[in-house]
């Protein structure tokens, strides 16, 4: 008798492109780095540009106030906004608006010029077109990287952020010293190479598919479609409460850190190497975040994070000394980038294309209006007790985050994106995640999330240190 014919084995499938040599994702980098460089640089020079020209402490607050009002009352149209129309339009749109708005202000600048309405109409034009930018950006991102290079490229993409925290400022004073119109010019030039970056990204050109889908609700009503997401997921639940207690306890510990500087005759230098410090953690975190967040389990790496940042911070009670406490914040700066690039990975991932920007903007908005309560809780905690008890205080927040992040089932539901190892027999074709998942919009009950049906897997803020 012959022998039985062995089944063919399949070719593995090919590798994805790596992301040094991405062009896309390189340009979609590019252009997000350019925009929050020239919105670091002019974020320092036009309160003082508007109190220079108004002689008004006043008139400095009510702008700073303003841009932020109109940041917050933007979030969630343009979430709804984000998810109508194509991406790629979209961020063209909101660089080239904010562009034309800063040469506006330069040639106020440069005239002699600059009024308070002027001031008010550039900081809500920017707040207005920033807000769509971010979550266009992100949902663009899984449509130039495979799945399995999420996780790095987000962590890369923090390294971006902290770098331009830390160098945008400094620059825009620098700039401001030379001229008062030269940081509102280089803001707009970094918008316009912006543009120029995006516009060569190859992106979909239609809106987000929704197929199989009822139509979308009226404007008003689809402003809440983000929050319905939010509560119908484990998963987004149990991030919302991390983000806003770990902002709610930060956004303290930093208070009582700048307080107790400002009493010592060296508070500015205490402070710079306080802020130095958190700032350098989060770029080499992110840094090392990129190989990290390709070796342990998404849930293990995000407790060990929650554990770790619980056990560090009570050190912060111990000593004043400029040094440990640098060290301590250091330390905690430098864990948190790999638990916020897993679970910004997985809200990629999970959640349909035509959800992305309204779920993105409803997650971001809770823990970004939490932040304001960490310093006022902390203020009123220090004209009653030492300052030593109240950072305590605020450590017992996360140690019991860490308890309840360690019992959630909500965390069991993060989806491991890290790349599978193909084995001979292995059918690429029967693997459950496609690498590049092209249409995640035409899949209602994604793979990765166990949830049960009728919970819809949906994104989620980062769950460290804002």
């Amino acid at each position: 008798m012959p022998a039985p014919a062995s089944a063919p084995v399949p070719a593995p499938a090919p590798a994805p492109t790596p992301l040094h040599r991405n062009r896309d994702y390189q340009r979609l980098w590019l252009a997000h780095a350019l925009s929050g460089f020239g919105s670091q640089a002019s974020a320092i020079a036009l309160p003082l540009v508007v109190l220079h020209a108004t002689g008004s402490i006043t008139a400095f607050g009510l702008v700073t106030f303003t841009e932020i009002l109109a940041s917050v009352l933007a979030t969630l149209p343009a979430g709804v906004l984000v998810d109508r129309l194509p991406r790629k339009p979209v961020l063209i749109i909101s660089d080239g608006a904010r562009a034309l708005a800063y040469l506006v202000m330069t040639a106020a600048v440069l005239t002699d010029r600059v009024t308070l309405p002027l001031a008010l109409c550039v900081a809500v034009a920017n707040s207005v077109f920033s807000a769509p930018f971010n979550p266009a950006a992100s949902a663009a991102l899984r449509h130039v990287v495979p799945r399995e290079q999420l996780p790095t490229a987000l962590s890369l993409s923090q390294a971006r952020s902290a770098a331009v925290t830390l160098a945008g400022p400094l620059i825009g004073a620098a700039l401001y010293a030379v001229a008062p119109a030269l940081p509102f010019l280089v803001d707009a030039l970094s918008y316009l190479a912006s543009t120029l970056c995006v516009a060569l990204v190859r992106l979909p050109a239609g809106r987000p598919s929704a197929e199989g889908r009822p139509p979308a609700p009226r404007l008003v009503k689809d402003l809440g479609t983000g929050w319905k997401e939010v509560r119908r997921s484990p998963f987004l639940r149990y991030t919302l409460v991390n983000a806003a207690l770990v902002n709610l306890a930060f956004s303290g510990i930093v208070l009582v850190l700048v307080t107790g500087g400002a009493h010592t005759t060296s508070g500015g230098f205490h402070n710079a190497v306080i802020i130095a410090a958190s700032g350098a953690g989060n770029l080499v975190g992110s840094l090392i975040a990129a190989r990290t967040t390709t070796t342990l389990p998404p849930r293990t790496l995000v407790l060990l994070v929650c554990w770790s940042t619980a056990l560090f911070t009570p050190l912060l009670a111990l000593s004043d000394d400029t040094a440990a406490l640098a060290l301590v914040i250091g330390l905690c700066s430098l864990a948190t980038p790999a638990a916020n690039a897993v679970i910004s990975a997985a809200r990629l991932h999970t959640i349909p294309d035509h959800l992305q920007g309204r779920v993105q903007t409803a997650c971001g908005l809770i823990p970004a209006l939490i932040i304001p309560f960490g310093p006022l809780l902390t203020s009123a905690l220090l004209t009653r007790t030492d300052p030593a008890t109240v950072l305590l205080a605020n450590s017992a927040l996360l140690l019991a985050l860490a308890c309840y992040s360690t019992f959630n089932p909500g965390l069991r539901r993060i989806p491991d994106l890290r790349p599978r190892k193909q084995t001979p027999a292995q059918d690429p074709a029967q693997d459950p995640a496609p690498a590049q998942d092209p249409t995640p919009a035409q899949d209602p009950t994604p793979a990765q999330d166990p949830a049960p049906a009728q919970e819809a897997p949906a994104p989620v803020p980062a769950a460290t240190k804002a």
